[in-house]
């Protein structure tokens, strides 16, 4: 662990241990194995968010942006649009590393295909799904078999495990992707969906991460999970300024149950939703930690409490 990362631990422990005492009791954590467990998600979070603004300083090669090539990353090709004043395309990279993720076997082929077109031209870029969002819905259709092909792995990553590849089927990707051009192409594009958004909480950024969140539900097949992902990685990305305002718990799974263990010392404790997230709030306030630091370490630290394990995809 580095000398900085120590620094941190050392104050989230802490930090931890006085809000037990003082504001609310934290049972899930009072083990000084689970305890350490779960600064080490905490900072394992951090390190991740810090990356993202690292890689956006960097240079970055072009091969990044190509679906063609193995290199290919959406987030680096977001970054590399964003430079080249692309803004809209940087804004669609982000809803399509969202919706098909990175799977740990295939990476990010499924996504690569689908938005390379197989190798045909033109790409399933943010201007020709616009366009024309039922041809692409016939175009899945017509490659179907091949995307499915067992021959070449590819798959949606772990948040998408059960997302439907089908381009007709009322929650598959074909209905996501015309949903998701029909909510930005209602506002004109997503710059003035982002604009409206400022406008409307007076460029609050946690006003304007609500606001968005909750517009997003026209988006078909996006739930909790996959609004809060992709609104943070906009916000993480600048492409708008906002910041998660509340952990959001809803429909979560991860982060309920690891909300549960840590404000209730067990998985299964009869706490509402509501109420896990009103504490993971202030307890993320308290400490000055990002409201998706701490749903993403709670999530983590939930499938192995007493265990330090990097997960990954």
């Amino acid at each position: 662990m580095r000398t900085e990362d120590r620094a941190l631990g050392k104050q989230l422990s802490t930090d931890l241990r006085r809000y037990s005492e003082e504001i609310e009791r934290l049972p899930g954590i009072e083990d000084d194995a689970a305890l350490n467990t779960f600064i080490f998600q905490v900072i394992e979070s951090i390190r991740r968010i810090r990356f993202i603004e690292e890689v956006a300083k960097r240079d970055i090669s072009s091969e990044r942006r190509n679906p063609a090539s193995e290199l290919f990353d959406p987030i680096r090709a977001a970054i590399l649009e964003k430079r080249a004043g692309n803004f809209e395309e940087a804004c669609w990279l982000v809803f399509l590393f969202t919706h098909f993720g990175k799977n740990l076997r295939s990476g990010y082929r499924l996504l690569r295909d689908v938005y390379g077109r197989l190798g045909e031209y033109p790409r399933w870029t943010w201007d020709e799904t616009r366009n024309d969002a039922f041809g692409f819905r016939r175009w899945l259709d017509a490659n179907l078999t091949e995307l499915r092909s067992g021959a070449v792995h590819r798959a949606f990553g772990n948040h998408r495990k059960y997302q439907s590849l089908d381009p007709w089927k009322a929650n598959g990707t074909g209905a996501a992707i015309e949903s998701y051009v029909i909510w930005v192409m209602g506002y004109g594009s997503h710059q003035e969906l982002f604009q409206v958004a400022a406008k409307t909480t007076h460029d609050d950024s946690e006003k304007s991460f609500r606001y968005l969140y909750e517009s997003m539900t026209a988006v078909i097949s996006f739930g909790r999970t996959a609004r809060f992902d992709y609104l943070s990685m906009i916000g993480k990305l600048k492409l708008a300024n906002i910041r998660p305002d509340s952990v959001h718990l809803g429909s979560a799974t991860g982060p309920v149950d690891g909300a549960s263990l840590l404000f209730g010392g067990s998985q299964k404790m009869d706490i509402t939703r509501k109420q896990l997230e009103t504490s993971a709030d202030q307890l993320s306030e308290y400490l000055h930690l990002d409201k998706q630091i701490m749903e993403d370490s709670l999530c983590n630290w939930q499938k192995s409490p007493t265990v330090p394990i990097a997960f990954r995809g």
